[in-house]
C-alpha cells in the first residue's frame, strides 16, 4: 500500500499543479463560508472515492480474465509499470509541466450543485500515468480487497493536496509545497519502474 500512497501523493500534486486554479474557483463560487467550502469539498472528495471504487472493482474483475496465463501476467504489467513509471519521471525532470485540464468543460454546466460531483468524477478518470499505473496494480491483485487497498491508498495520498486549496492564499510557501510533490512523482516513478523490472525478470525466469 506504500507504493500507491506515493503514487497518489505524485498524482495530487501534479493534478494541482494543472486543474486546481480551474477547479477550486467552481468549487467556491457563490460564497467564501467555510461551511460551503467544506461541503463542497466533501461532495469533490466522496466522488472521487466512489469512483476510484468502481474502478478498482473493474480493473480487478477484467485482470482475471485478462491476466490469466501466468506468464502473461507476469510479463505484460511488467512492462506496463517500467513505460507508465518512466513517464512519471519524465514529468518530475521536464521542465514543462502544462497540460489541458479537463475541468474546463465546466462552463457548459449551469447548475451549480452539480458542479463539485463532475469535478470528482473527471478529476478521478482525467487519464494520466500515475491512474494507469495504478489500474495495471489493482487488475495484477490476488483478490478484490487487495485492489480496493491499492486504490484507497491511492485515493489517501492524492487527496492530500487537495485539503489545503481552500486556504491556499494564506499558504505562504507554496513553491515548496509544489516542489515535494514533483520529488513525490519522480520517486513514485522510480518505485514502480523497479517493480516492473522485477515483474518482468521474474516473469521471463519462470515463464
Amino acid at each position: 500500500m506504500l507504493d500507491s500512497l506515493i503514487l497518489g501523493i505524485s498524482s495530487g500534486s501534479a493534478c494541482v499543479a494543472t486543474c486546481g486554479l480551474v477547479m477550486f474557483p467552481y468549487l467556491m463560487s457563490g460564497s467564501a463560508g467555510i461551511k460551503k467550502i467544506t461541503i463542497d469539498l466533501s461532495i469533490f472528495m466522496a466522488t472521487r472515492f466512489v469512483v476510484y471504487f468502481i474502478l478498482a472493482t473493474l480493473s480487478w474483475y477484467f485482470g482475471q480474465a485478462l491476466f490469466r496465463n501466468p506468464v502473461v501476467r507476469n510479463i505484460v504489467p511488467g512492462i506496463l509499470y517500467i513505460g507508465l513509471s518512466v513517464m512519471l519521471v519524465y514529468y518530475s525532470i521536464g521542465k514543462s509541466r502544462k497540460t489541458n485540464c479537463p475541468a474546463k468543460m465546466l462552463t457548459a454546466i449551469n447548475d451549480k450543485k452539480l458542479i463539485p460531483i463532475v469535478l470528482g468524477v473527471v478529476n478521478s478518470i482525467g487519464f494520466c500515468p500515475a491512474l494507469f499505473i495504478v489500474l495495471t496494480k489493482g487488475a495484477t491483485q490476488n483478490s478484490l480487497m487487495q485492489s480496493y487497498l491499492a486504490f484507497t491508498a491511492f485515493f489517501i495520498g492524492s487527496s492530500v493536496w487537495f485539503l489545503p486549496l481552500p486556504f491556499a492564499g494564506k499558504i505562504k510557501k507554496a513553491e515548496v509545497l509544489k516542489t515535494i510533490g514533483i520529488l513525490a512523482t519522480g520517486l513514485a516513478g522510480i518505485i514502480f519502474m523497479i517493480k516492473g523490472i522485477t515483474i518482468l525478470i521474474g516473469g521471463i525466469i519462470n515463464g
